[in-house]
């Protein structure tokens, strides 16, 4: 399956126009424009109005044929009756792609359906690709470009969005940027008349900038572009997709929505376990095991240590880990010889690892140390590390060894390689000890179940990994 040329000119665009640029600040036109500029693309900016000669400080053409320069990428926000002929208009300019942000296409029903084939057409003489219609824009970090209709301006990170929902993309853009998370790219992909999940797909899979993908879809048309496209991105990086309409009645709102054809969710289920795809049904879980991907190293193996602050956590982590699949070996002697000299004599011997309430930070430091270090363990889960200094009284002079401990912390998972993750079920997040670990790309949940998920799901990816690497060592 070959990549389409115009693809590079949505997330690597040297010059963009924008289509419908208005001096209203309340028209889609004005604010796409607004946030080009206010988001610092580098490259060349031509707004096209025939009723303006200057918007937001820049020349304003009348056409887009009347652009002196070649324009690699045009957002299309005129009414739905004037795109076809702003497209004939792109294409005798000989722009490269386009995202149209109009809506009243397929999804409003047969006239919208036959307008958008129209535009399909005109398009594909031309040898145009284009994202939409009827979606929110695009962001694309390593080009400084924020072309969306929205109020966040994301933050530059390692995970690629994908949505078909404009609604959806917005709100989970900005509840991820307001917890910090990061991303390389988003793209509001609407009715996907021209380019679909699968081409971007095709892309992301050898973009230097991302290293995980995740995709909120409602249906796709092309059943065997979609499996090559899987088969191409999963061997390369893991993907987490929500997938909804997966009911009759959300499959007919999907049909409404966006004209996706939803499908037998049995099908999809099939599809994604075979190409290694990780499906989940909530936004907030799909971010949190993102950001793990983004941040951490593929486990090796299924096996997982737990350092726990206190007993109850421990059963907690017990019951999680092992109804998941995986597996708690037991602690080497030398590892429990090494934390007798660390912890009370009462403490358990035992994984998961329970530190007894002990506040000192050392501890926790320690016996992760001893686990990263040792063969029989795989991954690490550290659930209420560093928060006696803030939310114990007059315990105030621990904050600063705390921090230190952060930093050896961070230290020690450089150096092996293991993925580890952090469950703080007390939920001071903004102490300073996890500022730390978090603005390093070390996650942190709320829950011990959601650190078990994470765990899961990156190992269900790296067996996948696993397993077609045999198949093809075998084969060749």
């Amino acid at each position: 399956m070959e990549i389409h040329p115009s693809i590079k000119y949505i997330f690597e665009p040297e010059s963009v126009a924008v289509i419908g640029a208005s001096r209203d600040p309340l028209a889609w036109g004005h604010v796409i424009l607004r946030n080009i500029l206010e988001g610092g693309f580098k490259g060349r900016i031509y707004p096209v109005n025939p009723k303006a000669d200057e918007i937001l400080g820049l020349k304003c053409y009348p056409d887009i044929r009347a652009v002196p320069d070649s324009v690699d990428l045009a957002f299309i926000a005129v009414p739905a009756n004037l795109v076809p002929q702003v497209m004939e208009a792109c294409v005798e300019k000989g722009v490269k792609a386009a995202v149209i942000i109009t809506a009243g296409f397929r999804e409003v029903g047969p006239e919208g359906e036959e307008l958008e084939k129209k535009i399909v057409e005109i398009a594909e003489r031309g040898g145009i690709k284009f994202v939409g219609p009827n979606c929110m824009g695009i962001f694309v970090a390593k080009k400084y470009l924020t072309a969306t209709f929205g109020t966040v301006r994301p933050k530059p990170g390692h995970i690629a969005f994908i949505s078909q929902s404009g609604a959806f993309g917005g709100t989970a853009l900005r509840w991820a940027t307001d917890r910090g998370i990061g991303f390389s790219s988003m793209i509001s992909a609407g009715n996907s008349a021209s380019l679909e999940v699968s081409d971007y797909l095709m892309y992301l899979a050898d973009d230097e900038t991302t290293k995980v993908t995740i995709a909120y879809i409602e249906g796709v048309r092309d059943g065997e572009k979609f499996k090559k496209a899987l088969d191409y991105y999963t061997k390369k990086k893991p993907l987490i997709v929500m997938k909804l309409g997966f009911t009759s009645s959300g499959g007919a709102a999907a049909q409404s929505h966006t004209g996706s054809l939803a499908g037998s969710d049995q099908a999809y289920n099939a599809v994604f376990k075979k190409y290694g795809v990780i499906r989940v049904y909530q936004f907030d879980e799909m971010f949190e095991i993102a950001q793990a991907f983004a941040h951490l190293p593929l486990p090796k193996g299924d096996r997982v240590g737990v350092v726990s602050g206190g007993g109850g956590w421990c059963v907690e982590a017990s019951d999680s880990i092992e109804s998941l699949g995986l597996k708690l070996p037991k602690l080497p002697d030398y590892i429990i010889e090494e934390l007798n000299k660390m912890l009370p004599p009462f403490w358990n011997r035992r994984n998961p690892i329970d530190c007894v309430a002990t506040p000192y930070p050392e501890v926790y430091v320690k016996a992760v140390d001893l686990l990263m270090k040792d063969d029989n363990f795989d991954m690490i889960l550290l659930i209420g590390f560093a928060t006696f200094g803030t939310m114990t009284a007059g315990m105030e002079s621990l904050i600063p060894r705390e921090e230190q401990c952060a930093r050896e912390l961070l230290d020690i998972v450089r150096k092996y390689e293991k993925p580890i993750v952090l469950a703080n079920p007390i939920g001071a997040h903004e102490i300073k000890p996890l500022k730390i670990l978090r603005e390093e790309g070390i996650p942190i949940y709320l829950t011990v179940q959601e650190g078990a998920r994470v765990l899961k799901a990156m190992w269900d990816y790296a067996s996948y990994r696993k397993r077609r690497s045999s198949i093809s060592s075998s084969s060749s």
